[in-house]
């Protein structure tokens, strides 16, 4: 844990210090965060950095030894009240502490500090300041190594595409019948003879089942691949290594030339939003102006809603990528939450929007990644027409 680091940012962030705390292992981001053993704590523990001086372990007496692994003083107490004594002598009233929690629950993913913590708390007269942009820092931000991963998966998604548009084609040539089902056993197969890892297999859906953003075809019900369907793929992987970064994407085609002019008009739309958003991300940074997730997603809506389509969207415009496909960092969402957390130079995220009629389902999808030094790259193919295969 680099202490120095931290307190930088306590500093840079105005914040007096950070608070991690657990009981039972409950608190998923202070047992990942300060790497607790399997051995569950049965009392609270603390741990406490302050934005100036030596960080603080805070255990019961009874199980003195679960912080040991960390820098810092050790304060044993014995019983609720010498607990509060203790902590009232760090935490001073007005202070404005980081925890792992969000105003009103807006941004889920880091509400892990229970409630009747923070109202503890906050009797002590604690300011709690959700620390949602710190963990970006040490969850989100990724290495040179790690943005190599990403784009080794990419080159592996895309060979994966290839040789399955190629079935596709093969197939309807020879005369076959084919469907969706088929089509999921032959990808399955494929992405079997690949060094990649998938937390879960490719969504895709032929024409109405396309309208289903999270469709998973079954082999009872899967409809027919033909001359002028189309598709889209939703396809997600990264290298099988311990810190190696997905690669996220999801493309739109159509079986032969004959395209739907109504598929063509929903596509164009959702093309010009995702340039939209991109356009704005790199304006905010190329003027240094603040930059929030939940800012790009009402972009998006807004341009939809204009285009009298706001009844047609289903998600929200992105999510960060890291190790998991959705990763710790800032989602570009203020649709299905209210994600005010910044778009931090070093991370990475998906801008996908979609739209989803009775009969047409577009989502266009590619993986930005803002550099260290504010610019952006996407690695890999950017998809600007539907797909003909």
């Amino acid at each position: 844990m680099n202490i120095d680091k931290i307190q930088d940012l306590l500093n840079l962030y105005k914040l007096d210090g950070w608070l991690f705390s657990d009981f039972h292992g409950h608190d998923f981001i202070s047992r990942d965060f300060l790497q607790l053993t399997e051995r569950t704590c049965s009392r609270r523990l603390f741990y406490y950095i302050p934005a100036q001086g030596t960080p603080v372990r805070i255990l019961s007496a009874i199980e003195p030894l679960l912080l040991d692994h960390l820098t810092g003083c050790k304060v044993l107490y014995h019983g609720r009240d010498e607990m509060t004594r203790v902590l009232s002598g760090f935490l001073t009233p007005g202070s404005r502490i980081a925890c792992q929690y969000s105003p009103e629950g807006n941004v889920p993913v880091v509400s892990s500090m229970d409630a009747g913590l923070i109202e503890y708390l906050r009797s002590l007269g604690v300011i709690p300041v959700s620390s949602a942009d710190l963990l970006q820092h040490f969850g989100a931000v990724l290495t040179d190594e790690q943005i190599q991963s990403h784009e080794q998966a990419g080159v592996i998604i895309h060979r994966i595409l290839e040789q399955t548009f190629a079935w596709i084609r093969a197939s309807l040539n020879e005369g076959k019948a084919i469907d969706e089902w088929m089509l999921l056993q032959q990808m399955k197969q494929i992405i079997s003879r690949e060094p990649i890892y998938m937390d879960s297999p490719p969504f895709f859906g032929i024409d109405e089942h396309g309208c289903d953003p999270g469709y998973e075809p079954q082999e009872n019900g899967s409809l027919p691949i033909r001359e002028g369907s189309r598709l889209i793929i939703d396809i997600a992987g990264r290298l099988p290594t311990e810190t190696s970064i997905y690669y996220d994407i999801s493309w739109c085609m159509n079986i032969g030339p004959e395209i739907d002019p109504e598929y063509q008009r929903i596509f164009d739309l959702v093309h010009h939003a995702r340039a939209k958003a991109l356009s704005y991300i790199k304006d905010c940074l190329d003027r240094e102006l603040p930059l929030r997730g939940c800012d790009v997603d009402a972009l998006t809506r807004s341009f939809f809603r204009d285009a009298g389509m706001e009844s047609c969207i289903m998600h929200r415009t992105g999510h960060n990528i890291g190790h998991s496909c959705h990763g710790i960092g800032a989602n570009l969402d203020d649709y299905e939450s209210h994600d005010d957390r910044s778009l931090l130079p070093g991370t990475m995220f998906s801008i996908e929007p979609g739209l989803y009629t009775k009969g047409y389902g577009v989502r266009l999808e590619y993986d930005v990644h803002i550099t260290p030094d504010r610019q952006i790259r996407i690695y890999g193919p950017i998809q600007d027409e539907i797909l003909i295969i």
